[in-house]
């Protein structure tokens, strides 16, 4: 048996309101002056910045608001952040949004360490120590990005997405405040609970796989294929949503320490290209991504029984597992195929260039950093094949 480290540095709060405890970790943290990340439709559409602004306003918490963060951040965005911040000589980071305001934040405190301008940093472990506090606050049931050591920006000038990867960048604190997701758009619920879905299987799928991560990863679908359909059900369904940003937060762990595969690599290049949405573009290469590697992962037996699936065979676990997967998408009411967003087949050479550089792919179980490899899960998930 290997060894393995399993590292989360994140302290977690859970609970309805907890948004309340945030002042609370600020001065824990001995933070005086925090910079609040996140996106002007959070703050002009929805009454929950308004609500941190109060409690920060009650506890007498110095802020400043940075409000510019779009879907795919990037890197001029978080240059622009972290000027803000050191001009008025911000000591936190308060992230509050989706992933994408979660990674801004996460890039401003690499900044806050190197200096210069974020496009100049991407790599794998860049820090040599923690920087900057930074508490997060997801909005969302996804990206698992209040826990990860990864942050993703988009290199709005050369049409990619540059990867940071770095044990110093995960947040401070993660506080899941299930009434914050209640303002999720239905097709943000169920795309950011694919997100999250397939991080906790490409976990599972890992060449880097570990016992803790497993079962990070295995409960994590466990609470996904139950309260995901609740939700979209029932918006208003306050445990569900609970349930969800643990599965989130599960799956966000999972794959910091065990890393995930070609499903991400792909779908990195799609966001990059075409603008889809990470959790929508995971949910379209995921099943394609499994049937791919199906014949080198007999691991894929344990999503199955993660799934409720009982069989003893590995590889007709894996089958039923990749079915499962398909099956769950349907329930959802999500596209099966690339061309049904747009995807074009002329792009493929395109779609494989970034995909073979994304450092996700190293990791898979099944070679896969070559043009024909991404080619065979592009064909078919362009019209379904499987």
């Amino acid at each position: 048996m290997r060894g393995f480290i399993f590292n989360i540095r994140t302290k977690v709060i859970v609970g309805k309101n907890s948004i309340n405890e945030i002042p609370i970790e600020l001065e824990k943290l001995g933070v005086k002056k925090v910079l609040l990340v996140t996106d002007k439709i959070l703050r002009n559409n929805t009454d929950i910045i308004k609500r941190i602004e109060g409690v920060l306003q009650e506890a007498k918490k110095e802020y400043v608001i940075f409000d510019e963060v779009k879907p795919d951040s990037e890197c001029e965005i978080v240059d622009k952040a972290y000027s803000l911040a050191k001009s008025h000589g911000v000591d936190g980071l308060l992230s509050v949004g989706g992933g994408s305001s979660i990674d801004t934040a996460k890039a401003v405190a690499i900044l806050y360490e190197k200096g210069g301008k974020i496009r100049e940093h991407s790599g794998v472990f860049i820090l040599q120590k923690p920087t900057i506090p930074h508490v997060s606050v997801p909005t969302t049931a996804g990206t698992g990005s209040e826990v990860s050591h990864v942050a993703v920006i988009k290199d709005e000038k050369e049409g990619r997405k540059l990867i940071y990867v770095d044990y110093y960048i995960m947040p401070s604190v993660a506080i899941l405040d299930p009434t914050l997701t209640l303002s999720m758009p239905r097709s943000t619920t169920a795309y950011t609970g694919m997100d999250a879905l397939t991080h906790c299987i490409e976990s599972i799928h890992s060449t880097e796989n570990n016992p803790i991560s497993d079962a990070f990863g295995m409960h994590g679908i466990r609470l996904i294929k139950e309260n995901l359909p609740r939700v979209m059900e029932n918006p208003e369904d306050i445990s569900a949503r609970q349930n969800m940003q643990v599965a989130a937060l599960m799956g966000g762990a999972a794959f910091t320490n065990a890393q995930v595969g070609v499903v991400h690599a792909i779908a990195h290049s799609l966001g990059a290209i075409y603008g889809i949405p990470h959790g929508l573009a995971n949910s379209l290469i995921l099943p394609y991504g499994m049937r791919f590697n199906l014949p080198e992962c007999p691991r894929y037996k344990l999503v199955a029984e993660a799934f409720g699936i009982s069989e003893a065979d590995p590889m007709k676990a894996g089958e039923k597992a990749i079915w499962a997967v398909v099956d769950f998408i349907k329930k959802l009411g999500l596209p099966l195929t690339l061309k049904e967003v747009g995807v074009k087949k002329d792009d493929f050479p395109k779609i494989a260039e970034l995909a073979i550089g994304d450092p996700s792919i190293i990791s898979n179980p099944r070679f896969a950093i070559s043009y024909e490899a991404i080619y065979e899960i592009l064909d078919m998930a362009w019209d379904g094949k499987l």
